[in-house]
């Protein structure tokens, strides 16, 4: 009985080496799949600045009015108009994304500022989503040949003489600049998600 038990003994060695290399294999090429995800990339900027995570808040203070030959270039007074960019540009990202622009108007008196109208440069359609939302969607393919979204805020100063105290106020600020919070966030646009349309006000 020994004498076949050390007969044996190499088979029994071999076969079980044999079925220890085939699992090391499969658990070795299992490994190797597993790490082959190809994350798609995620980076958009907003103003030229990368933003961080999916939302960024700012101030615009740069408002660009229109000139006057009784107002020194690049000032602002009322019966003037002007406008403010956001430049959205997505072009790091392998998916295609939404944007919502949020803005706080609450800074602006309203018997002085008029919010003319916010549309997207190059006749881009963008959609009124809430009371002060526009948003959008780009798709992979405007990303793939390097589109930006520009969206563009028109603004008027009512020139009225009611309201000569508080235009003058505003003046007696040194440097003084009209700034208007803004918020925009960017989540992935997934096929057959739509923008809803406000029915508000």
């Amino acid at each position: 009985m020994k004498k076949y038990l050390m007969v044996l003994a190499p088979f029994f060695f071999l076969v079980s080496l044999f079925f220890f290399m085939g699992a090391y294999s499969l658990f070795e090429s299992n490994r190797e799949n597993t790490t082959d995800l190809n994350i798609a990339n995620w980076k958009v900027k907003v103003n030229e600045d990368v933003i961080s995570g999916s939302s960024t808040t700012f101030t615009v203070d740069n408002v660009v009015w229109s000139s006057s030959t009784n107002v020194l270039a690049g000032k602002a007074a009322p019966g003037l108009s002007g406008y403010f960019d956001i430049e959205i540009d997505p072009n790091h990202s392998d998916t295609s994304i939404r944007y919502d622009v949020t803005f706080d108007f609450s800074n602006l008196d309203s018997e002085q500022f008029v919010i003319d109208r916010i549309v997207e440069i190059d006749n881009k359609p963008i959609v009124r989503t809430d009371e002060n939302t526009y948003s959008n969607i780009i798709t992979l393919a405007e990303i793939n040949s390097n589109q930006t979204n520009t969206i563009r805020v028109y603004l008027d100063w009512i020139n009225n003489e009611n309201n000569n105290e508080k235009d003058s106020n505003l003046g007696k600020v040194h440097n003084n600049v009209i700034n208007i919070p803004v918020d925009v966030t960017i989540t992935q646009h997934f096929s057959g998600e739509t923008l809803p349309q406000y029915v508000g006000d």
